[in-house]
This record gives C-alpha cells, structure tokens and sequence, in this order.
C-alpha cells in the first residue's frame, strides 16, 4: 500500500512540476503578455466609396452609437451627386432615397448590416418607387479611421412588396444582385 501511495504523490510531483514548467515558460517568452487587440468604434460620419460608384461619386454614411445592451446601431447614407438612372440602368428614375438601415456588433471589430433604398420617378402629385434595393454586408474596422464592407447589394421590382412595408417580401426573387466591396474613411 505505501509503494502506491509513493507512486501516486511521485507521479503527482512530477505532473505539477510540468505545468509550473511550461506556464513559466509560456509567461517568460517574448510573447508575454500577448498584445491586446485595438477595437474600433463605427460610431460616427464616414465617406464611402464602392466598386458601383462612377469616379466623382460622394457618399457620406452616418453610424449611430451602438446599443451597448443590444449591440445594434442604424446607419444613413447619402449619395450627394450619384446619378439617380445609375448610369442609365434606371433610365425612368429622377431621384433616389438615402439607404435606412440597422447594423449589429458580431465580434470585437465585426458588424452586419442591412439597409434599403428606393429608386424614384418623382411624378405629380406623388412619387412612384420603381425599385426597391437592399445592400447586405460584413464590416470590418481596419483602423480607427477606415473599415471595409463586403456584401451583396439586390435589385428588386416596386412589385415585390406586396403587403406594402416598404421591404420586398420573403419569397420575392431579386431582378439583380451582384458583389459590393465599400471603402469607409472617417470624416
């Protein structure tokens, strides 16, 4: 019974000799402590560019502060001189709304967002929205004075919001969508 005994606190010993061994080890190499990671606010008046704009084009995007129960935020952006036919792919358009959207804190220096816009022809007495378009995207903070965005950006029909919230509905197919990569810099 004492050879056991002996056995177990020797082996004991020995595994926590061990692992006092390599925490020094890992707490005494040039890696400790490690760097702490730089998290980025969007909160905040932006400049956008993407692979749709036209040279020239200027977009100023507005971020909320974020929820900090919830982590969400709305966004605006303004296309201050973008053609509204987009270069003749609307050719009955005359105006366009700002994008509405929302977005949410996913990780330390990650969002979603989704925003929507609507594509006008700004008859008497009332406007008529002849398409609907909803950008989707991933950002990412890559400075405190830059961020990319990459997601897709869809092209609906005015028909496809059938129930009338201003959103295409669930089962609507896009009439186009395609890749959108946007660069933010901070104003």
């Amino acid at each position: 019974m004492n050879r056991k005994r002996k056995i177990v606190v020797v082996s004991a010993i020995g595994i926590v000799a061990l692992g006092l061994t390599i925490g020094w080890d890992v707490l005494a190499s040039d890696a400790w402590p490690p760097e702490s990671y730089q998290v980025y606010s969007v909160a905040g008046a932006w400049t956008e560019t993407s692979n749709y704009d036209q040279p020239g084009d200027i977009t100023i995007v507005t971020f909320s502060p974020e929820d900090p129960r919830t982590g969400t935020g709305f966004i605006v952006a303004t296309e201050i001189n973008e053609d509204p036919t987009s270069g003749g792919d609307f050719p009955d358009a005359t105006s366009q709304t700002p994008w509405f959207g929302t977005y949410v804190k996913t990780g330390p220096n990650t969002y979603r967002s989704k925003g929507v816009c609507y594509v006008r022809n700004d008859e008497e007495p009332k406007p008529i929205i002849l398409y609907i378009l909803v950008i989707e995207g991933t950002g990412t903070p890559t400075s405190p004075d830059t961020m990319e965005i990459v997601g897709t950006v869809s092209f609906y029909s005015s028909d496809s919001d059938k129930d009338g919230d201003g959103l295409p509905d669930a089962d609507e197919q896009p009439l186009d969508s395609g890749p959108i990569t946007q660069h933010m810099k901070r104003i």
